[in-house]
This record gives C-alpha cells, structure tokens and sequence, in this order.
C-alpha cells in the first residue's frame, strides 16, 4: 500500500491495488468477492457516507454563509491564530465520527492561508489535536469496547489514559510553538464565536445525548443549509470520496473475513514472542492496515486478557498498552480516513504531515511509558 500510494497520485486507486495485491500474495483472492459484498451489505459503510456528505454540507453551508471565516476571525481575536489552529480541532475532538477532522480542516486552512503558515504544518497541527483526545476521552467507540472487554468502567479509563492525552497535547502545543494561550475576555467576541458554530454545538449535544452521530450530522447539515438557502450544495456529491470509503471499507472487510489479522496475531503467538511484544505490535500492525482503532483492539484484546488470566500482565497495563498502541497505529495508518481526507483536503501529501507528527507521537509515548511504569513497579 506504501508503494502503491507513493506511485499512484490517487490514492483511493492505490487502496484498491494493495487490496488486489496483498489477496493475490496472501492467496486470499476468493475473499475480494466476500469483502465487497460485505462492504455493500454493510450499514456502517453507508453511514459512514451520509456523515462525510453531512460534513462536506455543513462546511461547505458554514463557508458560503460566512459563519466559518466568523468562527476563525473570533477564534483569532480571542487568541492568536497558531493557537486558533491547535485549539478548534482539540474542543471538537469530542464529537467522535469517522472523517471527523474534516469538520475543523475548512476554517484551519482559512486561518493558516491568511497568516501564511505552512499548508502541511497547519494540516499536521488539525489531525494531531484532533486524534490527541481519542487516547481518553470517553466516547471514542475503541475506548467504549476497552471498557466493555476488560470491566474497567468510562471514568476510570478517562483518568487512566488521561496523562497520555496530556503529554499528547503540551507535546504538540510546544512542538508546533503555539505559545502561552491568554484568553481575551471579549463578551461580544464570545457570543459571535457561540453564534458561528451553533450547528457543530447541536452536533456535539446530540452525539453526548447517545444519539446516533450520522442522523444528528445529516438534519443539523440539512436543516442549516436550507436555512441559509445554500440549496446548491445540497446536490454536491463528492465521486472520488465515495469511491475512496468504498476501497478502503473494502480492503477493512477483506483483511476480516480473510483472517489475516487473526493469522498475523496467531502467528506471533506460535513463534513464542514475548507477551509484551504481542499487545504491542498486534494492535499497532493490525491499526495500520485498517485505519480504525477499534479494529487493532478487538483482534488483540481477547488474546490479551489470556495473559490477564494466567497471571503474567496484571489488567490495567494490558488495557492501557492495548488501547494505546491501537491509537497509535491508526494515527500513523495510511488509510486512516482522517488522515486521507484532509491530505485530499489541503492538497499535501499524506507523508509530509506524518512526518510533522512523529515528535508530538514521541511526547504521547514518554506519558505512556510513565504510567507504565507507575502501575507495574
């Protein structure tokens, strides 16, 4: 797939080679079939449209209206705009949803393209403090199913994890030198900023009240765009996004019904590698070839917690390492769509901004092995 994305300019045309490729090698074709009558009969691949095409909507309407260049232009009077650049994907990193730094990308590059800050740093910047919430913030579906697998209650991971997300997020705010932060205590400043992004307000309430994320983005898209009279948009349909869900759903679905992120994780079980090493790297490999958290964590996590059960790896650093190192593959995962929609977006390449994250990924690991250290020694 590396190979295929560096070649290709298109990269959900590269998804779909090292799908064709990796079944021939693995002598898997039989399944290319199954993994796209999978992905066809899938509701979550469907869901998964609705909310980026809501997301489009809804920036494309906030653009149009203005409410976006208002949002940044506040978001910039109350702080300066590197900060603005941290702080907008950081407090929207609590609506969780496939795509979900597509919601911030539009006003960052407003912001980054009038200050003059470097594209792929400003690209890097809204994909880091975005995904810096997903190693605790409590309704991440992957920190969800932690909690449902190991017994661990939502609070208790929240504290947990939560010196991650920590060093996660000073490590970037230095590395990206977005300074001290000092509100401005502007009244009216505030009430414009509320005002401009009432929509992704609605959003962010309608997700905590448990409601189902694609129905709240597609009405409060809808409902806004009628409102601002935005009916042109309404009809944009974006071909090459949608062929780029199906690819990689598709190459997801073929790696699952395939088993070979079972056989990789087998496999490593077999050959006697070390426990450690295993809910490491599985989670981190098995991240990286489908770009979903929830993915590495579900095929490592039962394994996991035989270790659990014999008495080798005491609970809580299994589910912490476990988690973590998901998070971690993903973050680094070439088909994250995250990470391939705001590339696509800002028109950088998927490489340079991996690169600009890896010290901020550096500061995230020393909090990790921090706490490792606290609950093992």
């Amino acid at each position: 797939m590396v190979i295929s994305i560096k070649l290709i300019k298109k990269v959900h045309w590269a998804i779909f080679i090292a799908t064709i490729i990796t079944a021939i090698v693995s002598l898997n074709l039989n399944y290319i079939g199954r993994g796209l009558i999978e992905t066809l009969t899938q509701k979550d691949f469907y869901e998964v449209i609705l909310v980026i095409y809501g997301i489009y909507l809804l920036s494309d309407t906030m653009k149009r209206s203005g409410s976006s260049q208002i949002f940044a232009k506040n978001i910039e009077s109350l702080f300066n705009s590197r900060q603005a650049i941290g702080l907008m994907p950081m407090l929207l990193g609590l609506l969780p949803m496939p795509g979900g730094a597509m919601f911030t990308a539009p006003m960052v590059k407003d912001i980054s393209d009038e200050n003059k800050i470097d594209r792929v740093e400003a690209t890097a910047m809204n994909y880091w403090f975005r995904h810096s919430m997903e190693f605790f913030w409590i309704l991440y579906p992957a920190l969800i199913l932690e909690s449902a697998l190991t017994g661990i209650n939502l609070t208790r991971l929240l504290l947990l994890q939560l010196p991650i997300g920590l060093f996660a997020i000073m490590g970037g705010w230095i590395y990206f030198k977005n300074g001290k932060i000092k509100v401005k205590k502007d009244k009216d400043n505030w009430i414009s900023l509320f005002k401009s992004i009432l929509p992704i307000i609605i959003i962010i309430i309608g997700v905590v009240s448990s409601l189902p994320g694609w129905i709240v983005v597609l009405i409060v898209s809808l409902v806004y765009t009628i409102y601002n009279k935005n009916y042109k948009d309404i009809l944009n349909i974006r071909g090459e996004t949608i062929l780029l869900l199906l690819f990689v759903f598709w190459y997801k679905n073929f790696i699952t019904v395939s088993n070979l992120s079972n056989d990789f994780v087998g496999n490593l079980t077999l050959w006697g590698v070390s426990p450690w090493w295993i809910i490491m790297i599985s989670p981190i490999v098995i991240g990286l070839i489908t770009g979903i958290t929830q993915a590495g964590f579900a095929v490592t996590m039962p394994i996991a917690l035989s270790f659990v059960e014999a008495g080798i790896i005491p609970l809580v650093p299994v589910a912490i390492t476990t988690y973590f190192f998901s998070v971690l593959g993903v973050l680094l995962s070439p088909v994250h769509l995250c990470l391939l929609l705001t590339t696509k977006y800002f028109e950088v390449s998927i490489y340079s901004v991996i690169k600009k994250i890896i010290i901020p990924i550096i500061c995230a690991i020393i909090g990790y092995i921090l706490i490792m250290f606290f609950y093992i020694f």
